[in-house]
């Protein structure tokens, strides 16, 4: 308990000392995201996950149409009932890069590496997950000076289940997840980049109707964090600092189809549908 408070202290001290040296602070429209999952549960409790999600912008000047969508498939194995790992591939379509994980982020084919570390906070399932990915853009419509580029990712995550019958549960979870590029070599005279350049926020609550079905309504903030150029006046004095952080509103559901195999645990417990 003292580490989970400790850790805590930390994340929201990065957190609240990121935002108060921003000068900049800009609020986008509202972003609707939802998702599509099917499930193929193995021994224990790994699994094989196939996802299929759209994103729109009700307030676009093109109707709210669905402009860009991502294919998700990954794989994940347990070695014991605190820790996994597994690896991730993620394929972005649209006409732009406004689409996946993180909006904003560079690249439309994906893959990745993960490992999980789970456990109990009293009542409470505590989760942390660490994955590395390289986004790779390979459409020449995506015109985006960061391509090609390695980043890691971060999330901490709690959440309770309470079973209101033998097949029906609700799931409320809090998650909070941090991205950062990796930069391993700098030029002298390159713009010096943010630490963490994505952070996302993210509450749901998860009902499951039967082991085989459950959907998850969700809300989120999702943070880009952006250095450019300061503004100076006339005598050369910074006027404005060049650190921005734009922030863009989710709201978003994911329906998930479970299909169990032979070798399949009957008391098996999924993961949220974040994964």
């Amino acid at each position: 308990m003292r580490f989970y408070s400790l850790l805590l202290l930390i994340t929201g001290s990065c957190w609240l000392a990121t935002a108060a040296t921003a000068q900049r602070r800009a609020i986008r429209d509202l972003t609707l995201l939802p998702e599509a999952q099917v499930e193929l549960a193995l021994k224990g409790n790994d699994y094989i996950l196939a996802g299929f999600s759209l994103i729109t912008n009700p307030n676009s000047s093109e109707g709210g149409t669905f402009a860009a969508g991502q294919l998700r498939l990954g794989y994940e194995h347990f070695w014991s009932e605190k820790w996994s790992g597994g690896a991730t591939l993620r394929i972005l379509g649209g006409g732009n890069n406004e689409s996946g994980d993180f909006l904003g982020l560079s690249g439309n084919v994906t893959p990745g590496l993960l490992v999980r570390h789970t456990g109990k906070i009293g009542s409470l399932n505590f989760s942390q997950r660490l994955g590395l990915e390289y986004a790779t853009q390979i459409s020449s419509s995506l015109n985006n000076d960061n391509t090609d580029r390695a980043y890691a990712r971060l999330r901490f995550d709690l959440d309770r289940v309470f079973p209101l019958s033998e097949k029906l549960a609700l799931r409320p979870r809090i998650a909070y997840e941090l991205a950062t590029y990796l930069r391993l070599q700098r030029d002298e005279q390159e713009l010096k980049e943010r630490v963490v350049d994505f952070g996302n926020l993210r509450a749901e609550l998860g009902v499951r109707l039967s082991p085989r079905v459950d959907f998850t309504p969700w809300v989120a903030s999702q943070t880009r964090y952006f250095r450019g150029l300061p503004s100076l006046d006339m005598n050369g004095v910074i006027i404005r600092s060049g650190k921005a952080n734009f922030i863009t509103p989710l709201v978003g559901l994911d329906v998930r189809l479970t299909l169990p195999t032979k070798s399949a645990n009957i008391d098996r417990e999924a993961l949220p549908t974040q994964h």
